[in-house]
């Protein structure tokens, strides 16, 4: 019996070291292959979150613009189409404007700073510390947003236009509504004076933006949308007659392209090659509107601060000596 036992015994002990180096070995190899595996997770995790915090501001100025253009264009064809009103029209579609802006500063504020115009992008760039490495990406996806938004915008009311022009789409005349989607001047305002109108009218609206946003003036904070479309509508009714108020490069030329579609290549030679006029112009007034408010705004209030300050100072070291 012992030796029929005995190898048995061994055979026994033989199985359990046996098991015992299995579970040795196998909970860290199990344990290495998780951390690899988390590591590669995390890897994949990293690359994720870096290329979506890259492309996030992007492409929310895109769907913000494209919100913007969208219910501004729509405002347009629907006065076009229903009214021969010009007065009620005119003040419709400023109000459709600047519920749009007012849309798009929401939607897309909190990711971007929704400047949804590429003057904004510009003057805050030269003022506000936006890098200015981002701005061609900011003004390529507010041309691609207002591209994007007249395109819905004409597809909304495609057939709504049929009836209104007998199916032949007109830049200009009676029957014309390219102009409701890329501005036009008026047939007697020039293009000298209408880069005036467009350039004073930006640098109005860059300045009323710099002071909305500016923590050291009298912010909106949480009203920054409603007051920006307050903004924008007010320039409309005041200041806008002349050019239609586009002060906004890529709200004129993005909705300008998508219109060439169907009213041709006239939409960018009409009104004596009028297009280059609500591009430059608005970066032109941008920049001054800025430059406007840092200089004389900003400063001033710094020096204020700055004097009140120092004669605070004064005041404390002149009770200490005393």
């Amino acid at each position: 019996m012992s030796a029929s036992a005995t190898p048995s015994r061994f055979g026994s002990e033989s199985k359990s070291n046996a098991a015992s180096r299995v579970s040795r070995t196998n909970p860290s190899d199990r344990a290495g292959e998780e951390i690899e595996f988390a590591n590669q997770k995390a890897l994949k995790d990293t690359w994720l979150t870096r290329m979506r915090i890259f492309v996030a501001p992007y492409f929310a100025e895109f769907i913000g613009t494209a919100v913007f253009v969208l219910m501004g264009c729509s405002s347009n064809l629907t006065y076009t189409v229903l009214t021969t009103n010009a007065q009620s029209a005119w003040i419709g579609a400023a109000f459709g404007w600047g519920i749009g802006l007012m849309l798009g500063v929401f939607v897309a504020g909190g990711v971007s700073g929704a400047m949804l115009n590429p003057a904004v992008a510009l003057s805050f760039a030269g003022y506000r510390g936006l890098p200015w490495i981002q701005i061609p990406f900011y003004f390529f996806a507010e041309f691609a947003g207002a591209f994007v938004g007249a395109l819905l915008a004409y597809a909304c009311f495609a057939h709504s236009l049929d009836p209104f022009d007998g199916y032949h789409r007109q830049i200009s005349g009676t029957f014309g509504s390219a102009g409701d989607f890329g501005n036009f001047a008026r047939p007697f305002i020039g293009n000298g004076a209408a880069f005036l109108s467009e350039a004073v009218g930006t640098g109005l609206l860059v300045m009323g933006v710099f002071a909305i946003t500016d923590s050291s003036n009298f912010p909106a904070r949480s009203c920054t949308p409603i007051a920006i479309g307050l903004l924008l509508t007010g320039l409309a009714l005041s200041i806008g007659y002349p050019t239609g108020y586009s002060f906004n490069p890529a709200r004129d030329l993005g909705p300008r392209c998508a219109a060439a579609i169907w009213y041709g290549s006239g939409v960018f030679t009409a009104h004596g090659s009028y297009t280059w006029v609500p591009v430059a112009a608005p970066l032109a007034g941008g920049i001054i509107g800025a430059t406007v408010y840092e200089t004389f705004i900003v400063s001033r209030r710094t020096a204020v601060v700055e004097d009140e300050h120092s004669s605070s100072e004064s005041v404390y070291s002149s009770e200490s000596i005393e």
